[in-house]
C-alpha cells in the first residue's frame, strides 16, 4: 500500500487541546525546579501499564485516525503508545503501531502487546525489553532518531573547541562558576547554546571574548561537528547526536531519572565523563581532558563502535514487509 504523506501530531493538543499550554508549563516547572517530584512520577509510571480514561481517550484517537485514514502511527511518547494500543485492541484494526523509545533505559510504561515493533537505542535497551517479555523480532536497534545532518558530518574538530548545551530549555546545573573558570583560558573557545532560555542568553552574550552565545537553533549539527568536547545534559537525543558526530561528552550532575540511565550508558561505554555530584573543579577537569588527545580519540572510537551496531532499517522497510 502506498503511503501518501506524513503528519506530525502533538498528542497533548489532540487529547487535551484546552490544557496543552498548562501541561507543558507544569512539565517545564517540574524539570527545572522540582526534579524530585518529576522523578517520583517518572518512577511511578515506569512500573505500570495503567492507562486512565481509556474510553474517552480511545474515542478522541479514533476520531482523528479514521478521519485522516491513517495506516501507521509512529509514537515517540509512552502515553501515546498506550492509548493507540487501547484503540487497536478495541477496534481489532490492522493499523500499524511503531514505537521509538527515546532513552537508553526502558520501563513498563513503553510496553504494550499491540505495538508491532519497537525501535530502540542500543543492544542494552533490547536486552532490557527481552527481559520484560518482548520478543527479539519485534525490537530493532537503530539508535535514537536524529536529523540526517548529524550522520553527514565531516568530523573536522576544532582544537580546544567546547560546545556547552543544556537542551531546548537551556538548563545545566551549577554552570556559572564553570563557565567563568573556562573563560579565563584564552587558548580555548566556548560556544554556548542557550536554547529558549532568554535570561541565560542575555546574561552571557558578549560577556567573554572567547565565548560565542547562540539562542535557539535548529543547526546544532554545525556546532557539534566543530566541537572537540560537548558539555551537556544526558538527554537521549543529545546523546545520539554526539554519537553520530563522534563528539565526546562531559555530563554534569544528571538528576532526572531517564538522564541518569543515559549517563550510566555513556560511562559504561567510555564515550565521555560523568560528574555525579557538584563537588570538584569541573573546569580544571575539562581542561585536563582537552590536553589528553589519546583519551578523546578512544572516546570517539567507542562512539563509532556503538554507531556500527545500529541497524539500517526504517518504519517503511517494516511496513512493506508486513511486520
Amino acid at each position: 500500500m502506498k503511503i501518501h504523506g506524513v503528519e506530525v501530531i502533538d498528542f497533548f493538543e489532540l487529547i487535551f487541546p484546552k490544557m496543552k499550554t498548562m501541561i507543558y508549563g507544569i512539565f517545564n516547572f517540574l524539570v527545572s525546579r522540582c526534579s524530585c517530584v518529576y522523578n517520583f512520577f517518572y518512577k511511578f509510571s515506569a512500573n505500570t501499564k495503567f492507562a486512565p480514561f481509556k474510553s474517552m481517550m480511545r474515542k478522541r484517537i479514533e476520531k482523528i485516525l479514521e478521519e485522516k485514514k491513517i495506516d501507521i502511527v509512529i509514537s515517540t511518547f509512552p502515553v501515546c503508545s498506550k492509548y493507540v494500543s487501547v484503540y487497536k485492541k478495541v477496534k481489532n484494526t490492522n493499523l500499524k503501531l511503531y514505537t521509538y523509545i527515546t532513552d537508553v533505559e526502558v520501563n513498563q510504561e513503553w510496553l504494550t502487546d499491540e505495538t508491532d515493533a519497537y525501535f530502540v537505542a542500543s543492544d542494552e535497551t533490547k536486552w532490557q525489553m527481552m527481559q520484560n517479555g518482548v520478543s527479539s523480532n519485534r525490537i530493532k536497534v537503530v539508535g535514537i532518531p536524529v536529523k540526517r545532518e548529524f550522520k553527514k558530518t565531516s568530523f573536522e574538530k576544532g582544537k580546544n573547541e567546547i560546545l556547552v548545551m543544556g537542551g531546548g530549555l537551556g538548563l545545566l546545573p551549577a554552570m556559572e562558576e564553570t563557565l567563568e573558570n573556562l573563560a579565563k583560558h584564552q587558548e580555548i573557545h566556548i560556544t554556548l547554546l542557550t536554547g529558549k532560555n532568554q535570561k541565560m542568553f542575555e546574561k552571557y552574550y558578549g560577556k567573554y571574548s572567547n565565548m560565542k552565545v547562540v539562542g535557539y537553533t535548529d543547526k546544532v549539527y554545525e556546532y557539534l561537528e566543530k566541537a572537540e568536547l560537548i558539555l551537556t545534559k544526558a538527554g537521549g537525543i543529545t546523546l545520539f547526536e554526539a554519537i553520530h558526530s563522534k563528539t565526546p561528552m562531559y555530563v554534569l550532575n544528571p538528576f532526572l531519572s531517564q538522564e541518569i540511565g543515559n549517563a550510566k550508558f555513556i560511562e559504561k561505554n567510555e564515550m565521555g565523563k560523568v560528574v555525579w555530584n557538584k563537588t570538584g573543579n569541573v573546569a580544571k577537569d575539562i581542561l585536563d581532558l582537552l590536553k589528553s588527545p589519546d583519551e578523546l580519540e578512544q572516546m570517539r572510537k567507542n562512539m563509532q563502535r556503538i554507531k556500527s551496531q545500529l541497524e539500517e532499517i526504517t518504519v517503511m522497510d517494516l511496513y512493506e514487509k508486513g511486520a
